[in-house]
C-alpha cells in the first residue's frame, strides 16, 4: 500500500507544497527531430533524458512562499529576560524581546517582522517569528499528515534564492503533528541579504523519509595491504 502524505489548506492566502513532473516527452520529440532532420546537431544528452535526474527533481515537494515580501537580515541576542525583561532590552540597546521557550531574542525594530500579519480564529498573529541565530520561523499556513514512522526533510531550493538561506532540518511526525495544531507547518529561514520575494516563488523543498534512513550505519572496506613481495596481504 502506498504512503501518503496529506496537504490542507488552512487559510485563503496559503500555498500548499507541490510536486513537479518534468516533461520528458517534449525532450525526446525534440530530439528525435534533430535525428530525423539535421546532419550534425543532437540533443540526445539532455537532462530529461537522465533517469537519475528526473528522479531527483521530482522526488518530494516544493514549497512556496505564499506572499509578495521583502526581507533584510535579523540581528538578534539571546537573552534571559524572564525576570527583568525591560532591563535586558536595555543592556543590549533594543526596544523588542520576543520569548521563545525559556529564552528571549532582542531584535531591533524591524517592519516586516509585523507587517506580514495573519486572521487566526485567536486573533492576528505573526508570519515571522524570531527563531535565533539570524533564523526566522516563517509560518506557511498549511498542515501536512505524516504517517508515524516518517520524518520531513526540509532542504534548500534547487535553485538557491540570492539573499536567503533555508538550513536543512528534519521534522518527526510528532513535531509536524504539533505544528499542525498551531497554525500548519514552519520552516526556518535566514535572511543574508536584503531580497523580495514573489508570491509562488520557490523556496524549499521537503522530502518524506522513513525512519531507517535516520539509522544508516556506514561501512567501509579495508584496501589490501601489499606485503613485502608486492603481493596484496589478506
Amino acid at each position: 500500500m502506498p504512503v501518503e502524505v496529506r496537504f490542507h489548506q488552512l487559510h485563503p492566502w496559503s500555498l500548499p507544497p507541490r510536486r513537479i513532473e518534468v516533461d520528458r516527452r517534449e525532450s525526446r520529440e525534440h530530439a528525435e527531430v534533430l535525428r530525423e532532420s539535421f546532419r550534425f546537431v543532437r540533443a540526445d544528452r539532455r537532462p530529461e533524458h537522465c533517469a537519475p535526474w528526473v528522479m531527483g527533481q521530482e522526488l518530494g515537494w516544493r514549497v512556496h512562499s505564499p506572499l509578495d515580501v521583502s526581507l533584510t537580515p535579523l540581528d538578534q541576542i539571546e537573552l534571559n529576560g524572564a525576570d527583568e525583561p525591560e532591563a535586558a532590552g536595555r543592556a543590549v540597546n533594543r526596544t523588542e524581546l520576543w520569548q521563545r521557550e525559556k529564552s528571549h531574542l532582542a531584535v531591533k525594530k524591524t517592519s516586516w517582522l509585523h507587517l506580514y500579519q495573519f486572521r487566526t480564529g485567536r486573533g492576528w498573529e505573526n508570519t515571522f517569528l524570531p527563531n535565533g541565530a539570524g533564523t526566522v520561523e516563517w509560518r506557511l499556513g498549511w498542515t501536512a499528515q505524516v504517517p508515524r514512522g516518517h520524518f520531513l526533510l526540509v532542504l534548500p531550493p534547487e535553485r538557491p534564492v540570492a539573499g536567503l538561506d533555508v538550513p536543512t532540518g528534519v521534522l518527526s511526525s510528532t513535531a509536524v503533528t504539533r505544528m499542525n495544531r498551531d497554525n500548519g507547518l514552519s520552516i526556518a529561514v535566514r535572511p543574508t541579504a536584503p531580497l523580495t520575494l514573489r508570491r509562488g516563488q520557490e523556496i524549499a523543498r521537503i522530502v518524506l523519509l522513513h525512519a531507517d534512513s535516520l539509522q544508516v550505519r556506514s561501512l567501509y572496506a579495508e584496501t589490501a595491504q601489499p606485503d613485502a613481495k608486492g603481493e596484496p596481504s589478506a
